[in-house]
């Protein structure tokens, strides 16, 4: 499959100027990554570790410091680049209702793509109708307004609106938040129907392993702002070369109530972007930390056809677990 986007070493850096803070915090580093076209690729981690910033800053939504990004072999260095592309993406936002406008109706927002753009509409009631109708939502309810959907509902209105223009690149970021496990299953199938029918490529950004494993092809795993490991799915979650990967597949909640949790497969806490550990990031967690993993930093590096893995015992873990 052909790369529809390419991501090369990117880095996010932010300005702290809050008193008595004055610093320069390494949001994202090191990020290179490729989504290919018709593909799913699933991006997790824990709360804080850079996915949202990084579905931003690969749209354009959030400023770049170093790295690459390309859409469709075309590099995205200025605003205008990616202005030019931006029709050809979309994000699905966290929360699906506050996306809304209070002040607009449903058939006015999801067809507010063609008026940014510029894109001839004749009838905007008949467009909006037909793309409340695509995801499964009667056509009366484009005269309502955010306030009277259900969360089910406005997630709903937030794909329509994603797909208006047929773009490309769909970033999804946590798509089944708040709602329902049935409901959570009716967008899942939703989305994947109209990946099927439109040829999407989705990043989709969660911390829901069970959605992963379900919707991605492969899997992206952030940890404080750098990728850990990527692979296929499958691979991935049958033999995880990461301890990091390791531990959060482990403490995935287990559907029987007999079964009690008497040690967690992940101890500590997330450390502070103002004070990252030396060497590698994740050595404090680590059930493998060496000498060595407290002061050499490991690079993203191939394992495997495919998989990549930063650690330098990434071979010994899988081999245990194996």
């Amino acid at each position: 499959m052909s790369a529809l986007l390419e991501l090369d070493r990117l880095s996010v850096d932010l300005s702290i100027s809050r008193w008595p803070l004055r610093t320069t915090l390494n949001i994202l580093s090191d990020i290179t990554l490729t989504l290919a076209r018709d593909e799913t690729v699933g991006l997790v981690g824990e709360s804080g570790s850079g996915k949202t910033t990084l579905g931003r800053a690969l749209l354009g939504l959030q400023h770049i410091s170093a790295g690459t990004v390309r859409f469709d072999g075309t590099p995205l260095k200025t605003a205008a680049d990616f202005d030019r592309i931006r029709p050809r993406t979309a994000l699905m936002f966290q929360d699906a209702v506050a996306s809304l406008s209070p002040r607009m109706t449903v058939g006015e927002a999801v067809t507010e793509p063609f008026r940014i753009h510029n894109r001839p509409m004749p009838d905007w009631r008949a467009r909006a109708a037909e793309l409340l109708e695509e995801v499964g939502l009667p056509a009366d309810m484009a005269s309502r307004y955010p306030h009277e959907l259900s969360g089910g509902q406005a997630r709903r209105a937030g794909v329509a609106r994603a797909l208006a223009l047929k773009p490309d690149l769909v970033i999804a970021d946590e798509p089944t938040a708040g709602l329902d496990v049935s409901v959570q299953a009716e967008i899942l199938n939703l989305m994947a129907d109209l990946k099927d029918r439109y040829g999407l490529s989705y990043m989709v950004i969660t911390h829901n392993l069970a959605l992963v494993r379900h919707v991605a092809d492969r899997i992206a795993v952030m940890y404080l702002g750098r990728l850990v490991e990527t692979g296929p799915t499958a691979e991935v979650f049958s033999n995880p070369a990461h301890p990091y990967t390791g531990s959060l597949i482990a403490a995935e909640p287990k559907p029987d109530p007999r079964k009690r949790r008497t040690d967690l497969a992940i101890k500590g806490e997330i450390p502070s972007l103002i004070r990252r550990p030396s060497g590698c990031e994740f050595h404090g967690r680590c059930p493998l930390a060496t000498a060595r993993c407290r002061t050499e930093a490991p690079a993203l590096r191939d394992i495997a056809p495919g998989r990549k893995a930063r650690c330098h015992f990434a071979e010994t873990y899988q081999k245990q677990g194996a």
